[in-house]
């Protein structure tokens, strides 16, 4: 910390970036900043919401880079993000957008659908598009009345297409090739202009009909509502609007929603919508997501927003105009989109209150069904060997009724010899509760074992000699491992199924089986479980592999029967061979 005291005295009055790292030294956020020593030392001083809490929590030192300007700081900002990929940045995916139409700007130009725009000289974007399949449908018409190239590379002679006078053939056709007229009406086409194409399409649909050839008419009407889902699915229009995006925000409780009308040809043609958490200033995490969103090489004419200082830079960096409008139609649109982003953001929260209120009242059932007070903290165990080889005990944690992966646990057996669930139980109890008390941590409200009456009395007893009262049920299962009843003080009790406290139980048990599992699942246990096979007769490496694919642990390739082996991909001989080596195991 004192190295960090020295290096925030020595913090310049500049703008540039800056580059927080943990105690591993990776970086965990990169920011921008006007003046570094205000914005950086700003970190250390003061109070902050909790994530920025979190965030600091971590910073054991931290690297600046000074620009020549503001715009330098901004664009140097995103580079660092997306080559360090920090875990309190924000990261969007690369299918954010939707598709657009582009009329590349080569030699011999063609229409394509694509989600990833290349650099506006290589080419001309029309969108994007909320419906992909009606896109590609509307590509496919005008490639059918523009006889445009359709090829990748141009081959060596002619297609079908020229045959089908579907396009002009550069591969034979050496005169030079004027193009202005088809880019000039598929420019308008794209662009709204659609009356000619329809009417076209209209009168070859309504000739087809009189002809009877009525799949042929079918083929027109799918074309030109295809046409209208395109470049006209919209229920907001406005006119003199060519390509702009509004874009409305809302913050509450650490969380920033925004919401984004997205216009096209004077038309609202789709929206986007995302909810990102705030770390350290609103301002930045705005302007940070802003500098993400938009491809530096397409962005729309104008973009409209509120709370931002710097218009001018952003207008300057993403190379477009950004405005706040003060009234008339574009304030109505902005403010419209201020009320998503609000709706957004509540619906967020309400849905997510109400699985809080769900959860709770089902731990609260849980309490009343055994009479203990509500288990918001619960633990639950589960046992797993191979034939006594290699024992394990895994340990799941439930809070609130949701539960912490951050405190899951997986322990090796160590004193047991033997499959002895009874005594593998007792020693991970021991070991976990005495390590609990002896740092003075919270104990759990229930202790859930993954099974029945051995386990519970397992648990009890070293609970006991350790001066411990906690409440202990099992989760007792079926064959089919699957929650059955409730076993508490010597009773088994039945739970309603399919109710919230059978299916929490349920998941208990099943995510702390998986836990398990997936210990064994590791490469160490692999290779115990392939010497164990190796014994068996037949057994190559695939077979190996199939088998703990299918089966996933050795207990139940042990259970498995001749049927289940061959299904598993077992010669009939060898799934023989399996079977009846498991058995002779069980006699010895």
């Amino acid at each position: 910390m004192d190295d960090i005291k020295i290096k925030l005295s020595l913090l310049p009055d500049l703008p540039g970036c800056y580059l927080m790292k943990d105690e591993n030294n990776t970086i965990i956020y990169v920011g921008k900043a006007k003046n570094l020593k205000n914005r950086v030392r700003s970190y250390f001083h003061g109070a902050h919401n909790l994530k920025t809490t979190k965030l600091v929590s971590e910073i054991r030192d931290f690297e600046y880079i000074i620009t020549a300007s503001n715009k330098e700081a901004f664009v140097l900002e995103i580079n660092l993000i997306k080559e360090h990929n920090p875990k309190y940045n924000i990261m969007l995916k690369d299918d954010k957008t939707y598709p657009f139409i582009a009329l590349t700007k080569e030699k011999h130009p063609r229409l394509i659908v694509t989600r990833v725009p290349r650099k506006k000289q290589n080419a001309k974007y029309f969108g994007p598009y909320p419906n992909v399949q009606a896109a590609r449908r509307t590509v496919d018409i005008l490639n059918e009345h523009f006889p445009l190239r359709k090829c990748n590379h141009i081959p060596n002679k002619e297609c079908l297409y020229f045959h089908m006078h579907q396009c002009v053939a550069p591969c034979i056709n050496k005169e030079p090739i004027d193009y202005s007229k088809y880019i000039k009406e598929i420019t308008d086409f794209l662009n709204g202009k659609v009356v000619d194409v329809l009417n076209d399409l209209k009168a070859k649909m309504e000739e087809a009909s009189k002809n009877l050839d009525f799949e042929r008419a079918m083929d027109y009407r799918d074309q030109i509502n295809s046409i209208m889902s395109t470049v006209d699915p919209q229920k907001i229009s406005l006119n003199n609007f060519s390509s702009c995006d509004f874009i409305g925000t809302y913050e509450k409780d650490d969380n920033l929603a925004i919401h984004i009308l997205i216009m096209r040809s004077g038309s609202i043609v789709c929206n986007y919508n995302t909810i990102i958490p705030i770390y350290g200033d609103i301002l930045e995490t705005f302007e940070n997501f802003l500098l993400q969103y938009y491809n530096p090489s397409l962005v729309p004419k104008e973009i409209y927003l509120d709370n931002v200082n710097n218009l001018d830079l952003l207008s300057e960096v993403l190379e477009t105009v950004v405005k706040t409008p003060q009234k008339g139609h574009k304030r109505e649109l902005l403010d419209m989109a201020n009320s998503n982003a609000k709706k957004d953001l509540e619906t967020k929260f309400h849905i997510y209150e109400n699985k809080v209120l769900k959860r709770v009242e089902t731990i609260e059932k849980l309490g009343k069904l055994l009479n203990i007070k509500t288990p918001n903290y619960i633990e639950s165990f589960d046992n797993s060997n191979l034939f006594g080889e290699y024992p394990i005990s895994a340990l799941v944690v439930y809070k609130n009724g949701q539960p912490v992966p951050s405190l899951f646990r997986k322990y090796h057996i160590k004193t047991v010899e033997g499959a002895n669930d009874y005594a593998s139980m007792q020693e991970v109890v021991y070991r976990r509760y005495l390590h609990l008390l002896m740092e003075d941590k919270p104990l759990p409200d229930l202790l859930l074992m993954d099974g029945g009456e051995i386990q519970v009395n397992a648990a009890k007893r070293v609970l006991s000699e350790l001066n411990v009262s906690i409440p202990v049920a099992g989760i007792q299962k079926d064959n089919h491992h699957k929650a059955e009843y409730l076993y508490y003080e010597g009773k088994l009790i039945s739970v309603e199924r399919n109710s919230d406290v059978f299916l929490f139980l349920a998941n208990v048990s099943q995510r702390v089986h998986d836990f398990a599992i997936s210990f064994f699942r590791s490469n160490k246990v692999k290779g115990m479980f392939a010497s164990i096979l190796d014994e068996i007769a037949g057994l190559g490496p695939k077979r190996k592999e199939a088998l703990l694919k299918k089966f996933i642990t050795i207990d139940a390739i042990k259970k498995a029967s001749v049927e289940e082996l061959e299904e598993a991909g077992m010669p009939k001989n060898i799934a023989i061979n399996i079977y009846e080596y498991f058995k002779e195991k069980e006699e010895e």
